[in-house]
């Protein structure tokens, strides 16, 4: 399919001020852009920045992989939607246009808080 070159500019430009892939979608519609050139661009574009920018982890991260409410278990590809530094405790989210996302974050912080808190009183 032959996508229009001004709809592709706008999605880059609506990417490059860090808006989600989910927003930039919606944005496009709104603007009036047709529909199946824009879920072939979003789609196209999600592919590419999946495959170009996964998440790095190693045996000094841990990658937790949310399931969302709705979402089928069968064929679903694993993802990394919070990234955890093992040493320092720091977290990086992955999806962070998820709700879900920032739900788990509040508890790990907490139960990271909590361990170090405790752990003070044994050392």
């Amino acid at each position: 399919m032959e996508i229009d070159y001004n709809l592709v500019q706008r999605a880059q430009m609506l990417l490059t001020l860090d808006h989600p892939l989910s927003q930039v979608r919606d944005i496009l519609l709104c603007e009036g852009y047709p529909q199946d050139q824009v879920v072939e661009l979003i789609d196209a574009t999600e592919e590419v920045l999946n495959y170009l920018v996964p998440p790095e982890y190693d045996e000094n991260k841990i990658g937790i992989d949310i399931m969302r409410p709705g979402e089928k278990t069968e064929g679903r590809k694993p993802g990394v939607d919070i990234l955890i530094d093992k040493h320092s405790g720091k977290l990086s989210l992955m999806t962070p246009q998820y709700q879900e996302t920032w739900k788990v974050a509040n508890e790990v912080r907490k139960a990271i808080r909590h361990q170090r808190s405790v752990g003070r009183y044994y050392h």
